[in-house]
């Protein structure tokens, strides 16, 4: 199952001033405008001003996510899967490219400069979040094979496939003796394979009916599972499939649909903010900010002010 990058998603906007020069003095210069300087404590000050509220929450909740993943004790191994999967996502393979893939996404916004920040910044925090959004939920095997039933259409038989993809008929032959004699399929899609799916290894994915053009579809879902198709030609070129894996039953979604459920039943990211928020110990020392957390830091039982006055 891919997973949504809430941690990315929900705490780039840190950048904005953790990208500020710690080092610089405030009389500094940031920039200088026909003679006239605009300082390091101008620029900080119009930041506070424009973006300061969202900033300083973001920081704020990356903090406290961090001081509670060493408290529940993230482990390396949990690190390394959760990279994993990000790589996955991304259809990368390194961590230098999965560095490069989440700063092109975030269109600049952050500059991750090695895996350690990733982990810091990202990995842990989505950790984290999961975790104690999760927290307690159950699921039964007579919920997931309920939700499988009152929603079958939703499962329908797919196959995992690869393929490589090629303009000429001869190359596809040549490519597919290859194969035959043991060639790497991954390693000769990066090499060949005329379509976005190279950098993947030919990997698409899980696909049904009705996704793929009829030559392809109609070979993809013949073969067993590992067999390898000799060339198809379809209107893109002369394509070499090979099955990787097929859905088609209960047990075969059974994984997804228990994520599914525990999606259902966990709490939300901002739930689970508001949790920590409520039993650290925050200072907000700046009184334009002494407001900040106020949402966060109410009960079920205590309506916001804008509550109170829509009731009252």
């Amino acid at each position: 199952m891919k997973k949504t990058i809430v941690a990315i998603a929900g705490l780039a906007s840190i950048a904005v001033f953790s990208a500020c020069n710690n080092e610089a003095a405030p009389e500094d210069a940031v920039v200088t405008v026909n003679g006239t300087d605009i300082t390091e404590a101008e620029f900080i000050e119009s930041l506070k001003e424009t973006a300061g509220e969202q900033n300083l929450l973001s920081l704020i909740q990356l903090q406290l996510l961090n001081d509670k993943a060493d408290e529940i004790g993230i482990t390396e191994e949990e690190i390394d899967q959760e990279i994993d999967e990000f790589k996955e996502n991304f259809g990368v393979e390194s961590d230098e490219d999965l560095l490069n893939a989440i700063t092109a996404q975030l269109q600049g916004q952050v500059d991750l400069e090695s895996k350690e920040d990733l982990v810091n910044e990202f990995v842990k925090p989505q950790l984290v979040i999961e975790k104690l959004s999760s927290e307690g939920v159950e699921v039964t095997e007579e919920e997931k094979k309920q939700m499988y039933e009152d929603q079958e259409e939703n499962y329908p038989t797919q196959v995992h496939a690869r393929h490589i993809l090629v303009e000429d008929e001869d190359e596809a032959n040549d490519l597919k003796a290859q194969l035959d004699d043991g060639a790497d399929f991954a390693e000769l899609a990066r090499e060949n394979s005329t379509d976005g799916s190279a950098a993947s290894g030919g990997d698409l994915g899980f696909f049904g009916e009705g996704q793929m053009v009829p030559e392809f579809e109609e070979v993809a879902f013949s073969l067993d599972v590992d067999e390898i198709s000799d060339p198809v030609q379809s209107e893109f070129g002369y394509h070499i499939i090979q099955v990787l894996e097929r859905r088609d039953s209960y047990e075969d979604y059974a994984d997804d649909i228990e994520d599914m459920l525990i999606q259902q039943k966990s709490k939300s990211s901002a739930d689970v903010f508001s949790d920590l928020v409520k039993e650290s110990d925050i200072k907000i020392e700046d009184s334009r900010f002494e407001d900040l957390l106020t949402p966060f830091e109410q009960t079920e039982e205590e309506p916001s002010e804008e509550e109170e006055e829509a009731q009252g």
